[in-house]
């Protein structure tokens, strides 16, 4: 067979072009495996409440991926999974980054500024490009910018409100109660508890209701007030300290609560007086209180409001390193959160997965040599067939070029996971059940054209052939598309390796086999022409 004659073929030109385009790509963009290849961390998200539509899912995987960026977190694949599903990966399992990620995914991300009650600023009217940080070992600052808008709601809410502070939170519970013993909320406190208590009513407020405050002095008394509520069941959070036992626990989750249990430092209010002698909640993690800064009375006479706002808060630690350190992780969170916006639910953090990346390696190496094996099996196969030795070459070469081009594709543009992969492989088997269908319309035995028809003879058998593998690609292709919009991460990276390598297939490694095939097939014909009649 003239290897130079197949060269010149306009179909194996194609082929090629596409091959070297196909690695260029590799080139530029690098190769991307899922983390069963790599190794890595998948921390899966359930959402509270499943996402409306395609649109809705599609803004939560962008806000994720927000937040990730701006924490500083490269290499993050976020992938959605169904309607209530959520897949983070990464492709390091270093434990300090996975409770980064966490960091980074636990909060909902609704930002709030109220006043006397009123939401003065919202977390939609901040300027996402806007945010900037300033950390100190004494006190951090997270600085934005409002719009032109948001400015005006402002002036509007805190006219005639000066020296009122302004409570700034992140994911404010809206339905809520806090139950906690009297040291855990006021112990070393050296402000009075009535004047606290009253403070931390007041900073609760909002659109005339409060999360309600209740202590621990009579578990029964407790839990008297606890049933004049009106609880959603497993909605309504009851925030609770180690003051609460195990047994008090259940008895609240008996009665429809979901038992939400915060650290000591994020249980206990920070206090300060304010210039007029009341007392001011100035913090408070537990209810997502990040700062309460005074509101200046030039800014609440009805003039021109300013556009610029800032979060402050004191620095953590005993030591001046410890309290930058804490100062700059601080900010570095709260200016992902707010750059990424507000989900619109709430979210579980599921388990952890992590493969080390050895055990993916060996995942990969598998993979590949199944893929192999399978190959040369089927060609061997081929040619013991329709004993004919020359179908070794383009039926390994022509089946390992879609291979690469697949691989190619889906790592660069996206990322080769097990799913892929396993589609890829199958993408290869329709290849090669496509070669047979053309190799048994040319070569079987029986159907050799007589002689004279020669190229011409070739092409119509060709285009018979062709028909049907056509016919099969649209019948694979159909097939895979419920799953590719299924929105199943574990099928749809095969869907999308189908449907790419059938496309991929039609239209140039097909043709180009053809033109091996073909080749071949007019050359038995030419000697079968050649060959002398036996004598009678």
């Amino acid at each position: 067979m003239s290897y130079g004659a197949l060269l010149s073929d306009r179909r194996v030109r194609i082929l090629a072009v596409v091959l070297l385009a196909a690695i260029a790509l590799v080139a530029i963009k690098g190769m991307h495996f899922g983390i069963e290849f790599e190794g890595g961390t998948r921390i899966p998200i359930t959402l509270e409440r499943p996402a409306a539509d395609a649109a809705e899912m599609s803004s939560i995987i962008d806000t994720i991926k927000t937040r990730a960026s701006k924490y500083g977190l490269t290499q993050v694949v976020v992938r959605g999974v169904g309607a209530s599903e959520v897949y983070v990966e990464v492709p390091q399992s270093d434990q300090q980054l996975v409770e980064d990620i966490e960091k980074v995914l636990r909060e909902v991300g609704k930002f709030e500024g109220i006043v006397d009650g009123r939401v003065a600023i919202s977390g939609n009217e901040i300027l996402r490009n806007s945010i900037t940080t300033n950390a100190a070992d004494r006190q951090w600052a997270v600085s934005f910018t409002v719009t032109s808008g948001g400015a005006k709601k402002f002036g509007q809410v805190v006219f005639g409100k000066g020296n009122y502070p302004l409570y700034m939170f992140l994911d404010r519970p809206e339905n809520a109660v806090v139950i906690a013993d009297r040291e855990e909320l006021f112990g070393g406190s050296t402000v009075v508890e009535e004047e606290s208590l009253e403070a931390m009513h007041t900073a609760l407020v909002k659109d005339d209701t409060a999360i309600p405050i209740l202590l621990l002095d009579d578990w029964n008394a407790t839990k008297a007030q606890l049933a004049g509520m009106n609880v959603t069941v497993n909605s309504t959070k009851a925030i609770v300290g180690a003051a609460v036992t195990p047994e008090m626990k259940g008895e609240l989750e008996a009665m429809g609560f979901r038992v939400v249990v915060k650290a000591p430092a994020e249980l206990k209010p920070s206090f300060t007086s304010s210039e007029e002698g009341g007392t001011i909640v100035t913090s408070w993690p537990a209810v997502g209180l990040l700062s309460s800064p005074i509101l200046n009375p030039s800014l609440t006479q009805g003039g021109t409001p300013g556009l610029q706002y800032q979060i402050t808060g004191a620095s953590s630690g005993a030591t001046a390193q410890e309290r930058q350190k804490n100062s700059e992780a601080e900010t570095k969170l709260l200016k992902s959160i707010l750059s990424g916006g507000e989900l619109p639910t709430n979210i579980i953090l599921g388990s952890v997965t992590t493969i080390p990346a050895p055990l993916g390696k060996e995942f990969l190496r598998y993979s590949v040599i199944g893929a192999v094996g399978a190959l040369l099996a089927i060609a061997l196969l081929i040619v013991i067939r329709y004993k004919e030795p020359r179908l070794i070459v383009p039926i390994i070469a022509v089946s390992a070029t879609e291979i690469i081009i697949l691989v190619s594709i889906l790592g660069g543009l996206g990322t080769v996971d097990l799913s892929a992969m396993a589609g890829i492989i199958a993408a290869v088997g329709i290849s090669v059940d496509a070669q047979i269908v053309m190799s048994d319309e040319l070569l079987k035995k029986g159907k050799l054209a007589l002689s004279g028809e020669g190229e011409v003879g070739a092409k119509l058998k060709l285009d018979r052939a062709f028909y049907i593998v056509m016919m099969n690609a649209v019948v694979a292709t159909v097939a895979m598309i419920p799953l590719l919009f299924s929105g199943l991460v574990e099928i749809s990276g095969f869907a999308t390796a189908q449907i790419l390598g059938a496309i991929l297939g039609v239209s140039i490694s097909r043709p180009a086999y053809g033109a091996f095939v073909e080749r071949i097939f007019i050359e038995k014909t030419h000697h079968h022409a050649e060959k002398p009649a036996k004598k009678a």
